[in-house]
C-alpha cells in the first residue's frame, strides 16, 4: 500500500453529528495512522455562533488519528466554497485525499476500502472513489465487490490531486455544452437531474461543488467506482443539512463485516443492469422533469 491518504473532514454548527462521524471514524482500523484535517466553516448568523463554537471546543480535544489540524474559517463560505478550499488546500502536500462532511457515519472498514481503491485504480482511469452506495439492485450474477457509473459521490469519497486540478469551477464553457441538447443525455447517464442541477448552479440557484466536479468528470469521461454495498450512511438526511431535506429514500445499512479481500472491478467494466437500476434511482419524477424541461426550454431561449 502507498502511504495512506490524509482525511479531510468539513463541519459546521451539527455537535450531535460530528460526534457521531468522528467517533465513527475512530473506529476504523487505519484511524491511528491516518492525518486527519478538519475545516470548521464560519457562523452565517449570530443565532449559529453559539453551535458553531460547541463544534469548535469538540475539535479540539480529537484524539485517535495520527495528526489533527485544525482550520477555523472566520467567514461563512458555505459547503461549496469550504470544500474547494479546504481540499485544494491539503492537495498542496497531497495527492490523494478522502473527504467526508459532518453528518456522515462510516464502517470501521471504511478507511481501508477507500486507501485500496486508490491504490488499485489510477486517477487516468477513475474520477473518484465513492463510500456510500444507494440501496439499488445488484445482480446476483455480479461478482465483483465494486461498479462503475457516471455519477460522482459527496457522501465520503475520494480522489487523486490530478483530478481535482482539471475541475473548472467557473465552468467557463457551460453556455457552448449547454446550447446543444444532445449533451444533456449524455451528462445524464447517471441520473436525469445532472443537468438541470448543473443549470440552477450556473444560476445561481443552488451552490453545489460536486455537480462542478461531475462536470468535469463527464468532459474527461471517467467514471467513479462504488462499493456493492455502502460504507457510509448520511445522518443529515433527518433534514439538519443546509442542502439536504428529510428522506428516507437514501438510508441505507452500513457494512459491518470485515473485508478480507475487495475484488475491485476493472476501470473499464460497465454492468448495464446496474448502470440502469442506478440512474433509475437518481430519475426524477414525470412531474419534475416536465418542470425542468420547461426550465432548459426558457434558459436556451433567453440565450
Amino acid at each position: 500500500m502507498n502511504s495512506l491518504a490524509p482525511i479531510v473532514l468539513f463541519t459546521y454548527n451539527r455537535l450531535d453529528h460530528t460526534k457521531q462521524t468522528i467517533e465513527a471514524l475512530a473506529h476504523n482500523n487505519l484511524a491511528k495512522e491516518s492525518d486527519l484535517y478538519v475545516f470548521s466553516d464560519g457562523a452565517g448568523s449570530k443565532d449559529a455562533e453559539e453551535d458553531v463554537q460547541k463544534v469548535r471546543n469538540y475539535l479540539k480535544n480529537i484524539t485517535g488519528f495520527k495528526k489533527v489540524e485544525l482550520a477555523f474559517s472566520k467567514q461563512n463560505k458555505g459547503l461549496a466554497r469550504s470544500i474547494i478550499d479546504g481540499v485544494s488546500k491539503v492537495f498542496e502536500n497531497n495527492d490523494r485525499v478522502i473527504v467526508l462532511e459532518d453528518d456522515l457515519e462510516t464502517s470501521p472498514h471504511f478507511l481501508q476500502y477507500m486507501n485500496d481503491a486508490l491504490d488499485y485504480y489510477k486517477p487516468d482511469e477513475i474520477w473518484s472513489v465513492a463510500g456510500y452506495t444507494p440501496a439499488i439492485q445488484i445482480p446476483e450474477t455480479y461478482t465483483y465487490n465494486t461498479y462503475l457509473v457516471h455519477r460522482n459521490c459527496s457522501w465520503g469519497w475520494a480522489t487523486w490531486k490530478q483530478n481535482w486540478q482539471k475541475t473548472d469551477w467557473n465552468v467557463k464553457d457551460f453556455q457552448s455544452f449547454f446550447k446543444n441538447k444532445s449533451n444533456h443525455q449524455k451528462f445524464n447517464r447517471g441520473g436525469n437531474d445532472l443537468a438541470i442541477m448543473l443549470l440552477k448552479q450556473q444560476q445561481n440557484i443552488i451552490h453545489s461543488w460536486s455537480i462542478r466536479f461531475n462536470y468535469a468528470a463527464f468532459k474527461h469521461n471517467l467514471p467513479t467506482v462504488y462499493p456493492c454495498t455502502s460504507l457510509v450512511k448520511n445522518q443529515g438526511v433527518d433534514g439538519s443539512g443546509t442542502n439536504m431535506k428529510s428522506s428516507k429514500k437514501y438510508h441505507t445499512q452500513v457494512n459491518q463485516s470485515p473485508i478480507d479481500t475487495v475484488e475491485f472491478c476493472p476501470s473499464d467494466y460497465f454492468d448495464t443492469t446496474i448502470e440502469d437500476n442506478f440512474k433509475g434511482f437518481y430519475n426524477t419524477s414525470l412531474f419534475r422533469r416536465v418542470i425542468n424541461y420547461f426550465k432548459i426550454k426558457k434558459y436556451l431561449m433567453s440565450l
